[in-house]
């Protein structure tokens, strides 16, 4: 049987996507690091509830960072403060001996 390309099984519901509040695009120089760090972002919501994801740093200036992160198997992006973020650590993968 030929693999049938698309999405398998039920999709995510992209209608229980909330944006979180985010800053506005920073004028100015963006540092765009050719690897993004691995993060923690806590993002505020519109009701006023807060959460913390685990993303990616994808560009910064001396006081914002654009954090990208997984929501309903989706790649979102928001600019938030910088003192918003932390550092996370990647688990170092070995290799398996040969």
């Amino acid at each position: 049987m030929a693999e049938r390309p698309g999405w398998h099984g039920i999709p995510p519901s992209a209608d229980r996507y909330i944006p979180p509040l985010q800053l506005d695009t920073p004028g100015g120089p963006v540092t765009e690091p050719p690897t993004s760090p691995a993060l923690w972002v806590d993002l505020d919501y519109p009701d006023g509830s807060r959460r913390t994801m685990k993303g990616f740093a994808m560009a910064w200036t001396g006081s914002a960072v654009l954090a990208q992160w997984i929501e309903f198997s989706r790649a979102r992006e928001a600019w938030v403060e910088a003192a918003r973020c932390r550092r996370r650590d990647l688990a170092t993968r070995t290799a398996h001996p040969a």
